[in-house]
């Protein structure tokens, strides 16, 4: 039996490298408009507000276990 190819070079040429290529340089360019810059801060502000309120119901959540009568 022969070795099989490597999976970027079968019969039909390097067509996963290409499309992940393709697939990263769109990416690029869709990170450089200024649409990205708001969605990226959106996304990072509500991960700080989402780290906000589960730090304070964990801090509610450990009050309530120590001091209860």
């Amino acid at each position: 039996m022969r070795p099989t190819p490597p999976i970027i070079y079968r019969t039909s040429g390097p067509t996963g490298a290409l499309g992940c290529g393709l697939a990263l340089l769109c990416l690029g360019r869709f990170l450089l408009t200024p649409l990205a810059v708001i969605l990226t801060k959106g996304v990072g502000w509500a991960l700080v507000a989402l780290g906000i309120l589960l730090a304070a119901m964990g801090f509610w959540a450990w009050w309530k276990t120590r001091y209860r009568p």
